[in-house]
């Protein structure tokens, strides 16, 4: 695994550094799909990016549906919207990092 910065990276730490009198910029839309194989799409807070630098740390109890969701499908998209900036950024990928 790189440890080198994905290509959105800096362009994100640069709109949430642009937007952070908004205390909204920190929300985000994250769409899954569920058990039934239908689309499921909520607000999460982003609570930072994880040591290696391009994995995205969004907390959630393990209880919750999203979490189940998220075992269920290995892929998932993002959707942020910063609209100080009139900036988005649409990242797809995986839960690789989710813990077990």
């Amino acid at each position: 695994m790189s440890n080198a910065l994905a290509p959105w990276r800096s362009p994100l730490s640069h709109a949430l550094h642009r937007n952070r009198s908004q205390p909204f910029s920190r929300y985000l839309q994250l769409a899954t799909i569920t058990p039934d194989g239908y689309p499921a799409n909520r607000t999460v807070v982003f609570r930072g990016f994880t040591p290696q630098g391009n994995a995205l740390k969004i907390i959630t109890d393990s209880r919750s549906e999203k979490f189940q969701q998220l075992h269920h499908s290995p892929w998932g998209e993002i959707c942020w919207y910063f609209s100080q900036t009139r900036e988005q950024f649409r990242l797809f990928g995986s839960n690789e990092a989710l813990p077990t």
